[in-house]
């Protein structure tokens, strides 16, 4: 299924109006519960889904959006996201006919492994860049903690972006394609 290229960019700028709407409730939420040390990385979450259900050339800009509207709420940059989240993205798209995503549990767990890809790549290039992996494992453990509730949360995302981007759930198909 080929949908214009209106459906294409209404479903973008919901995704980001999605996005802002999470990390800006996460922003305000989160602290309130005393919870100060970690945060939500929701465009993780979403970019996965892009990068398993939604077959697309423009995923690169997508990242792009993701991740630049990600970093002002973020003291990540943009770039370092890009190229994570577009080398993950590459690796899901290989994976991805391997994938079923008929419960949760399933989902869930690929998200988890996923996530933690994700974060171990932005660790490592974190690490090169200071010139030294002596706080690898304090990097990685500050991550850790939320990719847990962000794998539980992610069927619920998944379900949510299934109808943003009007996915077909045929026997056989991983998504739709843009």
């Amino acid at each position: 299924m080929q949908p214009r290229f209106s459906r294409l960019i209404a479903s973008t700028f919901v995704t980001l109006a999605i996005l802002v709407a999470l990390e800006i409730a996460t922003s305000a939420l989160l602290p309130a519960l005393g919870w100060r040390e970690y945060r939500l990385a929701f465009n993780v979450v979403i970019i996965l889904f892009m990068a398993l259900k939604v077959s697309t050339p423009f995923l690169p800009w997508f990242v792009l959006s993701l991740q630049f509207v990600h970093a002002a709420f973020s003291m990540e940059g943009w770039a370092l996201g890009t190229l994570v989240g577009i080398l993950v993205s590459l690796l899901a798209s290989y994976l991805k006919e391997f994938l079923q995503f008929s419960s949760a549990i399933t989902t869930m767990i690929t998200v988890q492994i996923f996530q933690l890809v994700w974060y171990l790549l932005t660790v490592s290039v974190i690490c090169l860049k200071l010139g030294s992996f002596e706080n690898f494992g304090l990097l990685f453990g500050n991550a850790f903690p939320s990719t847990f509730l962000l794998s539980i949360l992610s069927p619920f995302i998944f379900k949510l972006l299934d109808r943003v981007w009007a996915v077909e759930f045929e026997v056989g198909r991983s998504g739709v394609e843009i």
